[in-house]
């Protein structure tokens, strides 16, 4: 029991890291942009590129957790992080490289997420899995309650290229303390089963994986979306300092804090079958606090409903997100997270970008958040097909 809190411990850590990097990109675009004259567009592929390595990788990562185990990629993913962090600090010196850069940092964290869930279904029991990958998941809310706060000081202090040093050396810390505390994966010591390449190739085709890879495809849309722009919506279409900015990014860290504790023990206790219902629920909530920030010019309200959005967005997300943990093959599960989990990675490629040309064709941010509402919406919609016999369709699946 020991070794097993150790370990999410150290997972924990190491997923705060990795969305404090993701947190701090959306602050850094402020003087990256001054620095280097770039138009919102350009600043969108910084951003979008990282998840379009993500995207292109979570299905390999996933293949590689099921053949070395999730130690292996774990350390690989920690590393590759703190060295392009690292790179992207100390060598961006032009457009081109900080693309690069965030690119290969994808690379890197597309591992992350799914030697995790390995690690979880490795190491728990069946009825443990929820909380305990939502205790993971909640790492999110911490990066983001804290990060705003430790990219304003850290870019004032070390400045954008000082704040990514930090991090990457800090990702190797993290790197470090799992190769000498974490245990070995038990899958990489046992032959795999040889009905294992065929249950992969089924999840490709599986209708219940895809209409989940849809869902939080939608449902990262708009948690990336505010991620990379939402600071420099605050700064520069409400008047807000980066300080007051900052503040109002941590209530939605708080809320995405709060609601994965939350849903991942509500659900595992009292809403078995009953998920989709929850994931239509949150979504249709969430879409609309998502419009209220929009349309509010307070610091206060735009934070209120920001937190009631993310506690929502979250609810839905963890619920997708753990859905497969409870149902699927413990033998192909680092494959089958790998491919739910790209859809969400595909969401954060799509959201920037697609929000920088808005912002450049319609020269506001209203099509935006339009865009950011309609994909939680969808990503209700498309769950549905699940509520009446999701236990028996989930069943199938596997």
């Amino acid at each position: 029991m020991k070794s097993r809190s150790l370990m999410i411990f150290l997972l924990f850590v190491g997923y705060a890291v990795v969305y404090i990097d993701k947190t701090v990109i959306g602050f850094a675009l402020l003087p990256i942009e001054k620095e280097f004259n770039l138009k919102p567009e350009q600043l969108g592929y910084i951003t979008g590129v990282f998840f379009l390595a993500y995207s292109l990788f979570q299905i390999p990562a996933g293949w590689l957790n099921d053949r070395v185990g999730f130690k292996k990629v774990l350390i690989l993913s920690l590393f590759m992080l703190g060295g392009f962090a690292l790179c992207f600090g100390l060598l961006g010196f032009g457009f081109g490289l900080l693309v690069a850069f965030r690119f290969l940092a994808g690379v890197g964290h597309s591992g992350y997420p799914t030697s995790c869930a390995k690690a979880v279904v490795a190491n728990f029991p069946l009825e443990q899995r929820t909380f305990a990958q939502s205790i993971l998941l909640s790492s999110a809310g911490l990066a983001m309650t804290a990060g705003p706060l430790i990219a304003v000081y850290s870019l004032d202090s070390l400045g954008w290229r000082g704040s990514f040093s930090v991090l990457g050396i800090l990702a190797f810390v993290i790197a470090i303390c799992i190769v000498i505390f974490v245990p070995k994966s038990p899958q990489a010591l046992t032959p795999k089963p040889a009905s294992a390449s065929g249950c992969y190739r089924a999840l490709l085709r599986n209708p219940i994986v895809l209409l989940l890879f849809v869902s939080i495809f939608c449902i990262n849309i708009p948690s990336y979306g505010l991620m990379a722009w939402l600071p420099k919506y605050l700064v520069q279409q409400r008047g807000m300092s980066l300080d007051i900015s900052g503040l109002v990014v941590a209530t939605g860290g708080l809320g995405i804090w709060i609601s994965s504790l939350v849903t991942g023990w509500l659900v595992g206790r009292y809403m078995q079958g009953k998920e989709p219902k929850v994931v239509f629920f949150s979504s249709m909530l969430s879409a609309l606090c998502i419009w209220m920030v929009y349309t509010t010019t307070s610091a206060l309200t735009a934070g209120l409903f920001l937190f009631l959005g993310y506690i929502f967005l979250m609810a839905s997300f963890v619920t997708v997100f753990t859905l497969p943990m409870k149902r699927l093959p413990a033998d192909v599960m680092g494959a089958a997270m790998g491919i739910i989990n790209t859809g969400g990675t595909l969401g954060g490629f799509v959201a920037p970008i697609a929000m920088g040309y808005l912002i450049t064709v319609t020269q506001s941010y209203f099509s935006t958040f339009i865009f950011l509402a309609l994909a939680m919406v969808v990503s209700g919609l498309v769950i549905l097909p699940l509520a009446r016999r999701s236990r028996t369709l989930l069943r199938d699946a596997a």
